[in-house]
């Protein structure tokens, strides 16, 4: 029951971190609502740069899309979808996720006809370190050549199977914009602060249950201790 008592409170305390982490998120995302996006270009960005508001001037590169499967919107399951952009005046490009698209309710494996723009665009949006991944019970092989469709986006995975140098971030595309298709209502980085509060409430109440259980049981064989006849001296 100690254990369960050290345990419950650690994964208390744990949520309340996480919501004190997603908290501070929002408070960035919301100073960064209120600043000019930093420009991705010839320059290296500041340090940190995830929750900040960006833009970058540059050419899609439609073969290179890759969609991420398993994501939900409204409780319909589609794909993420993602390009790269290649920076005006650099070799450099960054990836873009560009929105939510349904998938086939048919052939969940056939990809849905993206429009993506042509020529020279300017993409507007918030900076993000990494992508959220879906749970993978296994190491999910290398995708071949051609093969668009992933469990989950890795960088490096990324650079391997397209030969692209990719900056180290990604552009979570703002609203609005250009009419692509593409659903691009984001949650805001402070969504869960309720929910991980909710967790930690029922951790610490496991947490006390457990602790009231196992001071009982102190106290029922410290009685019991007592009350039991002592034995005879041989």
């Amino acid at each position: 029951m100690a254990a369960v008592v050290a345990l419950t409170t650690s994964l208390g305390l744990w949520q309340l971190r996480r919501a004190e982490e997603k908290r501070g998120l929002q408070a960035q995302a919301e100073r960064a609502a209120r600043q000019a996006p930093l420009r991705i270009g010839r320059d290296a960005l500041p340090d940190p740069i995830e929750g900040v508001a960006v833009s970058v001037t540059g050419r899609f590169l439609p073969e290179a899309t890759v969609f991420i499967d398993n994501r939900t919107h409204q409780g319909v399951a589609g794909f993420h979808v993602l390009t790269p952009v290649r920076i005006t005046g650099t070799v450099e490009q960054v990836m873009v996720l560009r929105g939510w698209v349904a998938r086939d309710p048919v052939d969940r494996n056939r990809l849905p006809p993206v429009n993506t723009p042509e020529g020279e665009v300017t993409v507007t949006g918030t900076a993000q370190r990494e992508l959220a991944r879906a749970l993978e019970l296994s190491t999910a092989r290398a995708p071949q050549p051609g093969e668009r469709l992933w469990q989950n986006f890795d960088a490096a995975v990324f650079t391997a199977w397209s030969g692209l140098s990719l900056r180290p971030l990604v552009v979570r595309q703002a609203p609005g914009g250009v009419d692509d298709g593409l659903v691009r209502q984001w949650r805001s980085a402070g969504a869960d602060v309720d929910k991980h509060r909710g967790y930690a409430v029922q951790w610490f109440a496991m947490a006390a249950a457990a602790g009231a259980v196992a001071l009982y049981l102190f106290l029922s064989l410290l009685r019991h201790a007592r009350s039991a006849p002592s034995e005879p001296l041989a």
